[in-house]
């Protein structure tokens, strides 16, 4: 029931207090905002409750009723509710402000790059979107506690080969949650590998490229690569995903290798990651992993596509 993903949002304090906390540095009274996904419409009630005029909530789902009822409930006026999906509302007055709290553990996956490019027309020139930008980023990980559980299929026994279900296990992606000590450790182990500017009149384009290089500075064992998105919602307001900030209601996202990667000191690991979240794909990611000795020579390549494995498991 779609209740228990907004009760876990809800619950989640980090989160709502980060965006509380850039609402009221951004909302003036007299403003004009439109929430995006606006779900039981917490953030849109927090906007009138800082000063805001109107606020515009569009949601497609069944929920937006339930925040109308919510808004009669606590006295809140000033809401305007929008059943439809926001690329199918028009004919909104200019805007102040356009919040969209719909970021993934994979931070795009639910459309937040192709939602915001279109919802720039709700905006008067100099008007404002939440979140500002957002970072990803990446390390290897040198842990098998998230890769051990992947490969029971070689010990299913019986005299049975499994091998065919190991490989749809191994291109897939997991939400997980690792600890700093799970992650390759040296200093430049964490990269940002993507970014995104949302008060930029251009944009990004939904189709997402990033190559990424390590050189080991010590025998290692990488298991694949743990990935986590860290947002400016508003000047000084941040969120994450980080292992190490604030637990939130988001984890990590884990992008295993097929097999684990025994790598030399001074042997170089290569990572490229490509992305399409178009309304018309959903959300396709696929990841090349390749290891290259001290000469440049390449050792070993694995190329995972996460259509060829299932829907990615929460646990």
């Amino acid at each position: 029931m779609f209740i228990e993903f907004h009760r876990n949002m809800l619950g989640d304090h980090v989160r709502n207090q980060a965006f509380y906390d850039a609402l009221k540095q951004v909302i003036k009274p007299g403003m004009r905002v439109v929430d995006l996904g606006a779900g039981t419409g917490l953030l849109g009630f927090m906007a009138r409750q800082l000063g805001a005029a109107e606020v515009y909530l569009i949601d497609h789902g069944p929920v937006l009723q339930l925040a109308e009822e919510l808004a009669a409930d606590n006295n809140i006026d000033g809401m305007v509710f929008l059943p439809e999906h926001s690329t199918s509302v028009f004919e909104l007055p200019p805007c102040d402000v356009v919040i969209s709290e719909t970021l993934g553990n994979y931070a795009f996956e639910e459309h937040l790059i192709e939602n915001l490019n279109d919802a720039r027309r709700f905006l008067k020139p100099g008007g404002v979107m939440m979140p500002a930008s957002i970072k990803q980023w990446i390390a290897p990980v040198t842990s098998a506690v998230h890769y051990e559980p992947l490969c029971v299929w070689d010990q299913v026994g019986f005299q049975l080969n499994y091998q065919r279900a190991r490989y749809m296990s191994l291109n897939n992606l997991y939400v997980r949650t690792f600890k700093p000590e799970h992650l390759l450790a040296q200093n430049d182990a964490q990269r940002c590998w993507d970014k995104a500017d949302f008060n930029q009149s251009d944009l990004v384009p939904s189709l997402r490229h990033n190559v990424q290089r390590w050189t080991l500075q010590q025998n290692q064992t990488i298991y694949g690569f743990a990935s986590w998105w860290h947002s400016e919602l508003a000047p000084g307001v941040h969120l994450g995903t980080a292992p190490d900030a604030p637990a939130t209601h988001w984890e990590q996202l884990y992008f295993p290798t097929e097999a684990p990667l025994t790598l030399q000191s001074g042997d170089v690991l290569e990572l490229e990651i490509h992305s399409d979240t178009r309304y018309e794909v959903g959300s396709h990611l696929r990841w090349s992993t390749r290891h290259f000795d001290p000469q440049g020579v390449l050792q070993s390549q694995f190329d995972q596509d996460v259509e060829l494995g299932t829907i990615a498991p929460v646990e």
